[in-house]
């Protein structure tokens, strides 16, 4: 095996990879990150309208307390009254819940961009194989995720624990202070807490997304061989490039011994060069070259216009002049209309001595 291809993954992943990875949905993203930035924004908008939440709460609760309970309030009063809280909680609690949905949403937006995969939302039989699940409940990934989830949760409460510790001569007094001093008490306890929990987590998270993008380069690291292979397959095989380079010189080969059967003369060097003119003194305002080459090429030449009986005539400084001048179907330089015109001449004199 030749050496850096020992399939060690050394290489760093081609765009063309991370590409297609991107297509089926592998991109490195923290959910961590998510998380933290979700939790700042609902406790964001729960500080902006906490005052008015715990009016609505207690409109809410004098309103439940003085209900004019009769002998007529039957099941269906009773499911009407549970639907209409229920509503009344959803609106309480819903522009905070789609607040946070929004801002978890650009968060993940910035961590990936704008990116939808069919392939990675497609049903595979893997993932519901009973051998499958149990590998990944006790893979090293899993693991781990499960001892980061422990130590965050630890560290969430010992910050819970010292906050509440801190605070706990004032809350022994509270029932003193009244309910609503009580409530204040209790809501700015909450949100010293949430502040440090979530500065925490944004802590934890920048971290884990740059742990994340690390471990995503890793995984799609490549070996030498398959950068190779990459390459042959956007470049084209070698092998196959130059077979088809050959086809398509065979084939011009081919429509030039064709075109030879209108050629008039052909000028050779004698054996390196041999160029194929064709003029029709009616049609054509210069002689034209119908067919040139060197070596091989130039063989083919001599050989097609021996059978086709075309005057081959010897001339090294116009053939070379000619092979360098002219391309295929073009007509000759002015300069050398001369030379070409004398040898068409001295050809058709013989053909018609």
């Amino acid at each position: 095996m030749p050496a850096g291809d020992s399939g060690e993954k050394t290489e760093r992943p081609t765009p063309r990879k991370l590409r297609k990875a991107r297509e089926e949905g592998q991109v490195a993203k923290s959910q961590e990150l998510n998380s933290a930035f979700t939790l700042l924004g609902s406790f964001l908008l729960l500080y902006f309208m906490i005052g008015g939440m715990i009016n609505s709460l207690k409109v809410q609760m004098t309103a439940l307390l003085s209900l004019n309970y009769n002998l007529n309030f039957n099941t269906a009063d009773g499911f009407n009254l549970i639907m209409e809280q229920f509503y009344y909680i959803a609106r309480l609690v819903g522009p905070i819940m789609l607040g946070a949905g929004i801002l978890g949403g650009f968060i993940n937006l910035i961590q990936v961009g704008p990116l939808f995969s069919a392939k990675a939302i497609k049903p595979k039989l893997s993932n519901i194989s009973f051998i499958s699940g149990v590998k990944k409940i006790f893979s090293a990934k899993t693991l781990m995720e499960l001892a980061k989830s422990l130590l965050k949760a630890g560290v969430i409460s010992w910050l819970a624990f010292t906050t509440v510790r801190q605070a706990w001569p004032e809350m022994l007094v509270l029932p003193e202070r009244g309910i609503e001093a009580g409530l204040l008490f209790v809501a700015q306890l909450i949100w010293r807490i949430a502040v440090k929990v979530i500065i925490l987590m944004i802590f934890i998270g920048v971290a884990d997304y740059i742990f994340q993008r690390w471990q995503h380069n890793k995984n799609l690291m490549m070996t030498k061989q398959e950068v190779k292979e990459e390459r042959k397959q956007m470049e084209g095989d070698p092998q196959v490039k130059q077979q088809r380079r050959q086809k398509q010189r065979q084939m011009s080969l081919n429509r030039m011994m064709t075109a030879m059967e209108d050629a008039d003369v052909v000028i050779t060097n004698p054996t390196h060069i041999a160029i194929a003119i064709k003029y029709d003194l009616e049609d054509m305002e210069a002689p034209v070259v119908l067919a040139k080459g060197e070596g091989y090429v130039a063989q083919r030449i001599r050989e097609k216009a021996k059978e086709l009986e075309i005057e081959i005539v010897e001339n090294k400084p116009l053939a070379r002049a000619l092979n360098e001048a002219t391309e295929i179907g073009q007509e000759i330089p002015v300069d050398l209309y001369q030379a070409v015109a004398e040898i068409l001449a001295f050809i058709y004199r013989n053909n018609h001595s």
